[in-house]
């Protein structure tokens, strides 16, 4: 069974509802195609006028401020995503009894690393995420919840206004050292930025620049099956593992190079997905699928004693098969539910 999700703040009638939640999706995807649109601005034709050099001078102004702007988290940011439940009828797998023994959980000594696939090609689901979390991983008595930090590739700190929503939504370098710092010692500079809040859980999409070329509208594939860094971040630092699928992830644009063509292959060197993508009206504007965060039992993972020497090889391979299976499970318990009854999963 999945439960839909509602807004908590949001009282505007739908119509209001709906043509904001669009215009903040795009305006997200948006940021991702900054560097290109920064580039057009070094074509003579766009300073040939008066109005065109205003124009173009008004954009770099815009862009210069992005970098100098702070980067750190910004609470309020993550109820951008309540603003899409709506839009794109988000639901979750999980009830509220399953939600509170999870705080519950978070809230004594365990940690989670939360992975969720598919990563996208723009990762909107990664908005709603952050909004779903905030919102229901929380106890009202406390007031703490399982917020964690998040993981972004390096590129974004280049990317203007990007690298800002990132950081408010407490995105950080996804470095095997910042993520281990933060698991470990709560060192997070985008989170001790915001009253030195020393998070304890990570989030991540863990198929990375891979999986976005295995996106594309009615596919449905994870990249997992060769990579074990996950699996060895959570033995080093004893968190457990959080699988998630979610449903939808991969149909919210077209993507025109898919498999290890020329850009995936430069994707990977430069570790940034570069793809030509489009929407609605052949334009980067989202189509509307169903989306389905569905999200399993934490696999429990002890923290490996170094003293020990290297993780065992086997250990590692055990962890990892828990977590594909784990995934697989979910996508098939779930599809029908989700609106793809079908789908298969491919795993690469």
């Amino acid at each position: 069974m999945n439960y839909s999700l509602r807004s908590d703040t949001l009282r505007s009638p739908k119509p209001l509802r709906f043509m904001t939640g669009y215009a903040t999706a795009t305006l997200f995807t948006a940021s991702f195609l900054s560097l290109p649109i920064l580039s057009l601005l070094a074509i003579p034709a766009c300073w040939k006028t008066y109005e065109a050099r205003l124009a173009s001078t008004f954009v770099l102004a815009a862009y210069a401020f992005s970098f100098f702007f702070p980067s750190r988290e910004w609470p309020a940011f993550r109820k951008v995503g309540q603003l899409w439940y709506e839009m794109f009828d988000v639901s979750c797998n999980m009830s509220a009894e399953q939600r509170k023994r999870a705080v519950k959980m978070g809230q004594a000594d365990t940690k989670y690393i939360i992975g969720m696939h598919p990563h996208g090609i723009i990762p909107l689901q990664a908005v709603v995420w952050s909004a779903y979390c905030d919102q229901y991983f929380h106890d009202p008595i406390t007031g703490e919840n399982l917020y964690g930090f998040g993981a972004a590739a390096d590129v974004v700190k280049y990317l203007p206004f990007l690298r800002n929503m990132m950081a408010w939504l407490s995105a950080g370098s996804a470095s095997y050292d910042t993520l281990y710092n933060g698991l470990e010692y709560g060192e997070a500079r985008q989170c001790n930025a915001n009253n030195n809040r020393r998070p304890r859980h990570l989030y991540l999409l863990p198929g990375g620049v891979a999986e976005v070329f295995e996106s594309t509208v009615g596919h449905n594939a994870i990249v997992f099956k060769h990579r074990r860094g996950l699996v060895k971040l959570a033995l080093e630092t004893g968190a457990d593992l959080l699988p998630c699928y979610v449903f939808g992830g991969t149909d919210f644009f077209h993507n025109l190079a898919t498999g290890t063509n020329l850009l995936a292959r430069l994707s990977r060197k430069i570790k940034a997905g570069v793809t030509v993508f489009w929407g609605y009206f052949l334009l980067p504007l989202p189509f509307l699928p169903k989306v389905t965060l569905c999200i399993a039992d934490p696999i429990e993972v002890e923290k490996w004693d170094k003293d020990k020497g290297e993780i065992p090889a086997e250990l590692i391979e055990e962890i990892h098969a828990k977590y594909l299976a784990s995934i697989v499970d979910l996508f098939e318990k779930h599809k029908a539910v989700a609106g793809y009854p079908d789908a298969t999963l491919l795993v690469k």
